[in-house]
């Protein structure tokens, strides 16, 4: 167990890292991300790993993102510019492992968690399961953007960007960004099948076949568009002077999340 809200465990050539921040949602924290790096890299560096599952405790949320109670914006673009390299090469080492990696998505995986899900080699939802990326509502981008890799609806990735919308486990299987929507209760047993399944295959083949899947991604553009998003995504938090987005950064920098919520998702309820 570790102090930083994760839990990891190993059970043979299978290794759990759990989200362990049930009360805050499983939110992003920047002690969490550092720790998550540490443990991704501890899992790529283990040869006797075969398979990496990912996901949440409790049965609210995978993951809501990073955790903006009373979070403090960088003062300096040098240190705006780390802190959002820090994040998107965290997230970034889930691509580059060595070993397939299942995210288990036991409730909302939203903003940053979106994108932790997505990025893995192979999701499933439990059926409370929601998708979004709501940052848009604030003022910010997503770390990374993976939708237009990851869904089969051109048209529907561009409205949930625009709106920052979430859409349910069975919407979101039906765009084909998820493999499985099961009940709750199944569904860390089923990333489990999955894993052990994964794992009685040759590991130097399977190694080499992720290997081929991303350089085929990388191959038509996927890691420059993930650079220029992160560029778009520094200036986007680094701007000024633009109302909307001074407004809700205040209420959040001073910790009125119940203010900054519904201030932000207040008017998209009221409008359905």
């Amino acid at each position: 167990m570790s102090e930083q809200g994760l839990l990891f465990e190993r059970d043979g050539a299978i290794a759990t890292i759990t989200l362990n921040r049930p009360d805050k949602l499983n939110a992003l924290s920047p002690a969490v991300m550092q720790e998550l790096s540490r443990l991704l890299d501890m899992a790529n560096s283990d040869e006797e790993l075969r398979c990496l599952i990912l996901t949440g405790a409790g049965d609210r949320a995978f993951s809501v993102g990073f955790d903006l109670d009373g979070l403090q914006m960088p003062e300096t673009t040098p240190d705006l510019t780390s802190a959002t390299t820090n994040n998107f090469n965290t997230i970034l080492k889930i691509w580059n492992l060595r070993i397939p990696v299942i995210a288990a998505v036991n409730g909302y995986a939203v903003a940053a968690g979106s994108n932790l899900a997505m990025i893995c080699d192979i999701t499933i939802a439990a059926e409370g399961a929601r998708f979004g990326e709501p940052e848009i509502r604030h003022g910010a981008l997503s770390p990374l953007l993976l939708q237009p890799w990851f869904n089969s609806n051109a048209k529907m990735i561009h409205y949930l960007y625009y709106t920052g919308d979430t859409i349910t486990a069975q919407e979101a299987l039906g765009l084909g960004m998820v493999a499985k929507v099961l009940p709750q209760e199944q569904l860390l047993n089923e990333a489990k099948r999955m894993a052990r399944r994964i794992a009685m295959v040759p590991a130097y083949a399977v190694r080499m076949t992720k290997d081929s899947l991303r350089r085929a991604y990388e191959s038509m553009g996927f890691m420059s568009a993930q650079y220029q998003h992160k560029a778009n995504d520094t200036l986007v938090l680094g701007a000024v002077g633009i109302p909307e987005k001074d407004r809700l950064f205040g209420l959040m920098e001073a910790g009125d999340m119940r203010t900054f919520l519904a201030e932000r998702d207040g008017p998209f309820k009221r409008q359905q």
